[in-house]
């Protein structure tokens, strides 16, 4: 059953392309956000025509709660109503912790932690004023086996599991969920200027199941999260990794 619009974040980027194309063909109207709005026409342009009408674009800054707060208002006065909030926009800076510069640590917090709390905080009240809502936040498998230099992203996705699991007890009553994916390696396009192949190799050797996950497989699992056969599950982190938790 759908009982509003979904609102997906960092939807320009691999994970949140896969979601948004998912989310469009099992019937939902989403609103994607990114903070890069100049490639925005391309992206909308390789949905298909006739999904085309359930799908919006809002360039969005999810540091700035003002900006949220500015959006939700826009969305309340065209009627349309956040009943799934998916926040994947994340960032991570990669650097030994004596050369980590304060500057990219504190915005490494500030998409990850702030951008997860700004929308959740704009968004969750009116899902408990109509007694539904899911919510489902991006961690990942760094929080709890994090690579060398990636002291920030993991810190950063730590503290968006702790105030999943937090706000999952605060919302369970109004029949809001809240919880949390945790990713491994996801390969994407994008990913290809930050990993050299070596880099790849290590990561895929540390897989149980011997190789990267796919977009495809985030969405599906956000889907699952956002469905009526979840709606007994809060408060948890769903790992996403081939069983490289285990390792």
């Amino acid at each position: 059953m759908n009982r509003g619009h979904a609102l997906v974040t960092g939807a320009l980027g691999g994970l949140g392309t896969a979601i948004t194309a998912n989310l469009l063909s099992a019937g939902h109207s989403v609103v994607a956000c990114d903070r890069r709005g100049d490639d925005a026409d391309s992206w909308l342009a390789q949905f298909p025509t006739e999904q085309r009408d359930r799908l919006s674009f809002h360039a969005l800054d999810i540091r700035n709660l003002g900006a949220c707060e500015k959006l939700r208002d826009q969305l309340i006065a065209e009627s349309i109503h956040i009943a799934y909030l998916i926040n994947n926009a994340g960032i991570a800076n990669l650097a030994p912790p004596w050369e980590m510069d304060p500057a990219a640590f504190d915005r490494v917090i500030q998409v990850n932690v702030y951008g997860t709390f700004h929308l959740t905080r704009t968004f969750c009240g009116a899902m408990r004023e109509r007694n539904f809502g899911r919510v489902v936040n991006f961690a990942s498998l760094a929080a709890f086996d994090p690579d060398s230099g990636m002291a920030g992203y993991a810190a950063a996705k730590a503290g968006v599991i702790g105030y999943t699991h937090s706000i999952a007890g605060d919302l369970a009553a109004h029949n809001i969920t809240a919880n949390a994916i945790a990713p491994g390696l996801i390969w994407h396009e994008r990913l290809r200027p930050t990993y050299t192949d070596e880099e790849r190799e290590k990561f895929r050797r540390n897989i149980p199941m011997a190789r990267e996950g796919e977009p495809a497989e985030i969405a599906e699992t956000v889907a699952f999260l956002l469905s009526d056969g979840a709606a007994y599950i809060t408060g948890q982190t769903i790992h996403v990794n081939g069983g490289a938790y285990m390792t």
